[in-house]
């Protein structure tokens, strides 16, 4: 039996027929693998754009997190390219599909994270030798133009749905540390933070808000800056209160969005499964994450899923959940 989100029963009032999709760690770098965080939680600047975006915005879960953990090796293209992991980025990619359908959006964008093995657009990192014992590598060696495994997914379903799509991905130069070895032989991206928000500004169709003070921290930066932690927060309720949520950015914190775009039993259950195990996974990494219910602007998904948690991890792990921000 079919299920009404949020969205379908207040209609696409948040738009003009078009939706964004982010992908995760644009609003929390929590997720990505060690090493390659060049922000404490999301990317602020990109964040206050959305300000004056005027569709609907969607995060697409993060199925590296969700499939392998915190702690988990650089991986390579080929590594999450086996039947399973594919199968997973098809079955979301046609979730959002159906949805956008459904609801009746005619355009939809989607942002990517450039270099990634599941989520580049126009590199990605590519190395069939990979596997077995780990070594040291050069990571530039490895950057092949192409799409990403969820990236694939998600352009193809979305396409097959008839519906009009673009894609992007933001560029190294923004999510990197050492980002200036990468974006040299990855050439068609902006090679610079500021050059790339202002792609990023073209192609949302909003104003560049940034000032170079805010970004020169990228510059040489060496270390990972992720702050390990995490707002959880139903996806409507950021939709409703973003400035709030760029305060809690501006903290450290990343933000996990927690989408309503289930059209039956089977999706909403793949959905709680997906999030159960991301949030479980930074939990037992020693992230700091909190839960937001907000009936007001909630989906039945987050309750269903702190049950899932509270079943399922440590007898003596303590769930953060709050009935709204503070």
């Amino acid at each position: 039996m079919s299920t009404l989100t949020l969205s379908e029963i207040l209609g696409t009032s948040e738009g003009n027929g078009e939706a964004l999709v982010l992908g995760h760690c644009v609003l929390n770098m929590n997720t990505r693998a060690p090493g390659i965080a060049a922000w404490r939680g999301g990317i602020l600047p990109l964040m206050r754009m959305l300000l004056s975006y005027h569709g609907e915005i969607h995060q697409y879960p993060c199925l590296e997190a969700a499939v392998v953990g915190m702690r988990r090796w650089w991986h390579v293209k080929e590594q999450y390219d086996t039947f399973s992991f594919r199968l997973l980025s098809r079955r979301i990619a046609e979730m959002y599909a159906s949805y956008f359908s459904r609801v009746g959006f005619k355009k939809v964008k989607v942002l990517g994270l450039g270099l990634s093995p599941t989520c580049g657009y126009r590199y990605t990192q590519s190395d069939a030798s990979w596997g077995g014992r780990p070594r040291e590598i050069d990571p530039s060696r490895n950057i092949k133009s192409g799409s990403g495994v969820l990236i694939e997914e998600m352009h193809k379903a979305l396409s097959n749905a008839g519906l009009s799509v673009e894609f992007l991905d933001v560029s190294p130069s923004l999510i990197y540390p050492d980002y200036e070895a990468r974006v040299k032989v990855a050439s068609a991206y902006p090679s610079t933070p500021e050059t790339a928000l202002d792609e990023l500004a073209r192609f949302l169709g909003t104003e560049a808000l940034y000032s170079k003070e805010e970004v020169k921290h990228i510059h040489g930066l060496k270390q990972d800056l992720r702050s390990m932690r995490t707002i959880v927060a139903p996806r409507a309720l950021f939709q409703k209160k973003l400035p709030m949520m760029i305060d809690l950015a501006e903290e450290g914190y990343g933000i996990t969005l927690i989408e309503d775009i289930h059209g039956d039993k089977d999706e909403e259950d793949l959905l709680v499964n997906i999030y159960a195990s991301i949030i479980g996974n930074m939990v037992v990494a020693g992230h700091n994450v909190k839960i937001v219910l907000d009936n007001e602007h909630g989906n039945s998904l987050t309750q269903t899923i702190i049950d899932v948690l509270r079943k399922n991890l440590p007898e003596k792990t303590k769930l953060q959940v709050q009935d709204k921000i503070d």
